[in-house]
């Protein structure tokens, strides 16, 4: 659906960068971009390609590869300049070949002092320094390459606290009395917040009750995560080095609290599910059946545990926070003891509580069943940026079932019919007269009877969410499955020819690539609602995400 659809294109970059942002844009519509027009626009414009080495980069006059472009810059730990600097910069300068196995026993490449170089090594297809949990990209002058750069992050590793505690660094290798993954140190899956704090993902209740107990008694404190997608220190800001972070990422809740449903004497369901799990492994058990959540977000990969500890709130007009459908808890107190949360006076403090009172082990939540769902986007570019225009776009062109009284006057009636909508708005394009898009959903009576899309329930769609959760994904951290990098830090982002696509935003902060990305995520909302809503039609647009909100958003929200 479209309203004035003809669109204004993006300004064309004047610069000789402008082939290759094209093709840049491209790329990130489609997920995928041919790797011989990227490394043509590359050498044309003087950069480096991803696999190049260092010196057929400078023999073509160009720069490293990834200087400009895929320098994991926010993955850095910062290193203060000190008197050994020069020294140790000294040491780094080599002769072209000379690798940099020499410096394995310096105290940048070596990092807990075993006389193993543990850094200095560049990944180039992953477009950051490997071995990650110890090594960060930190330039030094004069460093000479990438691999120079890989120098150990600056995490103290003292005796008595959490960060330099080898119980928490390699439960399973250093005789843990607590069965657990150790997921490298903790940051959030923005990029912005990366912190020395110990990542560790216990296996059951048992687990988990002795990992607080072994921190108690060392006087740590516990941080609680769910798939990193929170903002800021919310977490922790990894300035204490007591701190460690534990996340439900590989825990298995026993019996009925690992998932189940409940009928109501209403007629309603109610679903017990893992709080460690995200809305994706929710739906993969409800959808087939005709269920959903009152309230969703745009996207699957965000934990249910963190989603009711947190203010989130989805896109129902009708619907609340999604916590407040929230109807019991089992939690785990400090001690490891274990509660069912369920009277009303309990759970409004444990709704939006970030991890203060304990640990979510499992919720139990309302569900709501549509027989008949429709997912379709509405775009218009507005003839002025006024009062009128923005309002006739909610409740016309968007239908946003709101009820009348509590809106203004201006843009006339709507037929409400829409339960749930997900706005966008491009000004750096549009200007005076922006181009603004919805995400709607329509259910049951609601939808339209001539609507050429899906409707109901895929036929396929067993096999639709098993195709999802097991295709294979590149972590920073190795392969994995989607279902289970989902759980463990949000869902990877989507790489063009092997690179980080919020890497390339990062480094290209033009007001020119600014242009191309809103043009081209408005364009892509269509396409990506339009697949899901093929495979599963199930509510969500977003698998996988590019559109980094330190990249594209913080450029024009006010």
């Amino acid at each position: 659906k479209t309203r004035n659809s003809a669109r204004a294109s993006p300004p064309e970059p004047s610069s000789k960068m402008s082939r290759a942002l094209r093709i840049l844009a491209v790329g990130l519509g489609a997920g995928v971009v041919d790797a011989a027009a990227v490394a043509e626009s590359a050498a044309a414009t003087g950069q480096c390609t991803p696999g190049s080495s260092d010196a057929s980069c400078r023999a073509r006059g160009g720069q490293a590869t990834g200087v400009d472009l895929m320098q994991r810059k926010i993955m850095a730990s910062a290193v203060v300049p000190d008197a050994g600097d020069v020294e140790v910069a000294a040491s780094v300068a080599q002769p072209e070949g000379a690798g940099v196995g020499i410096l394995g026993h310096t105290p940048d490449y070596d990092c807990d002092g075993d006389g193993v170089q543990d850094c200095g090594k560049w990944d180039y297809r992953m477009s950051m320094c490997m071995n990650q949990a110890m090594c960060g990209y930190t330039h030094k002058f004069p460093d000479f390459t990438l691999d120079h750069a890989c120098r150990c992050r600056k995490c103290p590793s003292l005796p008595g606290t959490a960060f330099g505690d080898p119980m928490l660094k390699h439960p399973d290798e250093a005789g843990a009395p607590f069965s657990a993954l150790n997921w490298g140190v903790f940051k959030n899956w923005g990029d912005h917040m990366d912190t020395c704090a110990p990542w560790v993902m216990p296996r059951d209740d048992a687990a988990l009750q002795n990992l607080l107990t072994y921190a108690r008694g060392k006087g740590y404190k516990v941080r609680i995560s769910g798939a990193g997608h929170s903002a800021g220190g919310i977490v922790t800001d990894g300035k204490n080095q007591q701190v460690l972070v534990i996340s439900l990422a590989e825990y298995t809740a026993p019996a009925e609290w690992e998932f189940a449903l409940k009928d109501m004497p209403d007629g309603s369901k109610r679903a017990t599910v893992n709080a460690g799990w995200t809305q994706f492994h929710l739906y993969e058990r409800i959808r087939p059946l005709g269920f959903f959540q009152p309230a969703q977000t745009a996207g699957y990969f965000f934990s249910l545990g963190g989603l009711v500890a947190s203010s989130v709130h989805g896109g129902s007009y009708l619907g609340g926070f999604i916590h407040a459908y929230v109807t019991r808890f089992r939690v785990m107190l400090f001690d490891g003891s274990i509660k069912i949360v369920d009277t009303e006076e309990e759970l409004r403090f444990w709704r939006c509580s970030f991890g203060l009172h304990g640990i979510m082990l499992s919720v139990e939540m309302q569900l709501e069943k549509r027989e008949k769902l429709q997912m379709y986007p509405v775009e218009a570019k507005l003839p002025a940026w006024n009062a009128h225009e923005f309002w006739k776009f909610i409740k016309q062109d968007a239908e946003a079932d709101i009820a009348p009284e509590l809106l203004p006057a201006e843009g006339g009636q709507g037929s409400r019919k829409a339960w749930n909508g997900e706005y966008f708005a491009d000004f750096i394009n549009g200007g005076d007269t922006p181009i603004i898009a919805v995400y709607a959903q329509k259910a049951n009576s609601s939808v339209d009877p001539n609507f050429g899309g899906q409707l109901g329930i895929p036929d396929d769609i067993y096999q639709a969410y098993a195709t999802l959760k097991n295709a294979p994904v590149t972590d920073y951290r190795g392969l994995m499955s989607y279902g289970v990098a989902a759980r463990r830090d949000g869902a990877p982002p989507i790489k063009i020819v092997g690179v980080d696509v919020n890497d390339m935003i990062g480094a290209l902060r033009t007001e020119q690539v600014a242009h191309i990305m809103s043009h081209e995520a408005m364009t892509n909302i269509p396409r990506l609602a339009r697949k899901l809503a093929n495979r599963v039609n199930d509510g969500f647009f977003q698998r996988h995400t590019s559109w980094h909100p330190t990249r594209l958003l913080r450029r024009w929200i006010i």
